[in-house]
């Protein structure tokens, strides 16, 4: 990951919604040649909203074998 990415909301992001934002960032940043503040921007929040898909499914089949039972 290249040093200058950086942003103080990365901090409250959990560690693996922090490094998939970051592999994002560095993604756009060398692809669509956005500005790294821009990247990060975008890259949080493609992350926060992986983030929140993946616990909603967790929850939902969680919530679906309990109903099976």
């Amino acid at each position: 990951m290249k040093p200058y990415i950086n942003s103080p909301e990365l901090t409250y992001l959990s560690p693996t919604t922090r490094e998939r934002a970051l592999i994002i960032a560095q993604q756009l940043v060398t692809s669509h040649r956005l500005s790294p503040k821009e990247a990060v921007s975008m890259a949080i929040s493609m992350a926060k909203n992986w983030a929140v898909k993946n616990v909603n499914r967790r929850v939902w089949k969680r919530l679906k074998s309990a109903d099976k039972e």
